[in-house]
Order: C-alpha cells, then sequence, then structure tokens
C-alpha cells in the first residue's frame, strides 16, 4: 500500500472544498474567480514648461547681500557692457521670489560716483509666483572711477507681511578703460 505524501492530501482536501462548494450553490452558477487584465497603464503625458529660472538668469551673476536675511527672494543682475564715464550704463536686474508675494518694491540708491536716472530709483511688481523671473532695468551714469555701489532694496508683501532685503550690485569702473 501507498504513503500518502502531503502534497496528495492538500490535492484530497481542494477536491473537498470544490465539491462542497457546488453542492450548496442550489443549481447558480459560482461566479468565476479568474483574474481579469489589468488595464494598461499609460505614462502621463510630459508637461510643457518653459525656460527654468537658471536658463532665463543666464549669464547673471547674484547680487551681494550684507549681512543676513531670511526674506525668500534673490536678486541677480547683469551689466550688458564696460562701464565708461559720463556713459548711460543699463544695470539688468532680476528679481527672484522664493515664496509667492502680492507685490514687491525695489529701491535703488547709489554710492558718490554714479548718478541715478530718476526714473530708475523705484519699480514696482504686483503677483509674484514663486520661482518666477522679474526682470527689470536700472539707468545710471559712471561720474568718476572705482569700485561704486548700485544698492537695491526689495521689499516683499506676503502673508499680510513687509519684509525687506538689500542687495549691492558694483559698479567697478577702472582709470584705463573710464573714458
Amino acid at each position: 500500500m501507498r504513503r500518502l505524501e502531503l502534497s496528495d492530501v492538500f490535492s484530497l482536501l481542494v477536491c473537498a472544498a470544490c465539491m462542497v462548494c457546488a453542492a450548496c450553490s442550489d443549481g447558480v452558477p459560482m461566479p468565476s474567480i479568474v483574474a481579469k487584465p489589468a488595464a494598461a497603464k499609460r505614462a502621463p503625458a510630459p508637461v510643457k514648461r518653459g525656460p527654468t529660472v537658471e536658463e532665463q538668469t543666464a549669464g547673471m551673476v547674484l547680487a551681494a547681500t550684507p549681512g543676513k536675511s531670511d526674506v525668500p527672494v534673490l536678486l541677480k543682475f547683469a551689466l550688458p557692457h564696460r562701464p565708461r564715464i559720463g556713459q548711460p550704463l543699463d544695470v539688468e536686474i532680476a528679481l527672484l521670489p522664493q515664496i509667492p508675494a502680492s507685490s514687491a518694491q525695489i529701491d535703488a540708491t547709489v554710492s558718490n560716483g554714479l548718478e541715478l536716472a530718476p526714473t530708475a530709483a523705484r519699480a514696482l511688481v504686483d503677483g509674484l509666483q514663486a520661482d518666477g523671473v522679474y526682470r527689470h532695468t536700472i539707468e545710471l551714469t559712471p561720474t568718476a572711477p572705482g569700485v561704486l555701489f548700485l544698492s537695491l532694496d526689495v521689499t516683499l508683501k506676503h502673508d499680510e507681511i513687509t519684509e525687506t532685503r538689500s542687495f549691492t550690485v558694483p559698479v567697478i569702473l577702472d582709470e584705463t578703460f573710464a573714458r
């Protein structure tokens, strides 16, 4: 006589369970337990995005912040051409808020040796988005050689809070290239 293996016992139990289920069904067919194939998942369509902040501000330099500040805004600048005494100079700036803000105000002041155009002393920007790039041009005229400074105070209004962060943009006029 043959000895029953564990797999034989398991097979007998499965068959017995199937017969009991069939007997209890009262002639109503049992639902199929066959798994339906999963629907093919489609990869989401890639979101078309514009250029990144880094791409939009390529060639620009971060402005220095005197002291320590936690105000969530950065400022980059670029000088499109070499400064010369008596010739107007456009300083291109990019305001980079790190959080959404209802508005920003940029107040410009200059050191001795620079003259600020009357219309360049203040700029206002409304409805700022986080990681947005807000460009502005400040016109000034160098009047003396040396290391000169354009100071920019950015006042950011967000969440019913008003915070100010100061930035410094150096303008270097070497005497040999001053004229």
